[in-house]
């Protein structure tokens, strides 16, 4: 099921010109190992035209013609447009994310890790002065927090 990787939602209004655009921007993983960009423009309001800019490609290459699109319109001499965090005319965020919604068939619970306690390192010393690294406190293991584990690949290490 095809996944947002990146997304922009812009906007233009200019009551003088009558101008009030909306022009929104994704890139989209295939998951076939390969990437799209797609754009949605149009006023503000009505039916958004849906355009593929660049489809099957590399990443790098999908990323590159997100940028340059986004700098084309918020850079644009007579028209530029502004960001917003508003995706509810959007038609392709509203499809992927339902999608994204309904496919995932159940979410799995936090699950608590219990951090044991490393083994004491320092050997305790016998009477004798003799050393046994068998000897180890007998702690009782501490819970430090919960993870999420299907989000635990975004933890920094």
């Amino acid at each position: 099921m095809p996944a947002i990787l990146k997304k922009s939602f812009l906007f233009h209004y200019n009551p003088t010109i009558n101008s009030d655009k909306v022009f929104n921007v994704f890139v989209i993983d295939n998951e076939d190992g390969t990437f799209s960009v797609i754009s949605e423009y149009g006023r503000s309001g009505t039916k958004l035209n849906v355009k593929s800019l660049i489809e099957n490609c590399s990443l790098s290459l999908a990323e590159s013609r997100f940028s340059a699109k986004i700098n084309e319109k918020v850079y644009h001499p007579r028209t530029p447009y502004s960001h917003t965090l508003n995706p509810s005319t959007s038609p392709t965020y509203k499809k992927l994310i339902i999608e994204a919604k309904s496919y995932s068939v159940t979410s799995e619970s936090a699950k608590v890790l219990d951090f044991k306690p490393a083994e004491n390192l320092s050997p305790s010393k016998k009477e004798s002065g003799e050393q046994t690294g068998n000897e180890i406190d007998k702690k009782p293991s501490k819970k430090i927090g919960v993870l999420n584990l299907s989000q635990l690949a975004a933890l920094e290490i």
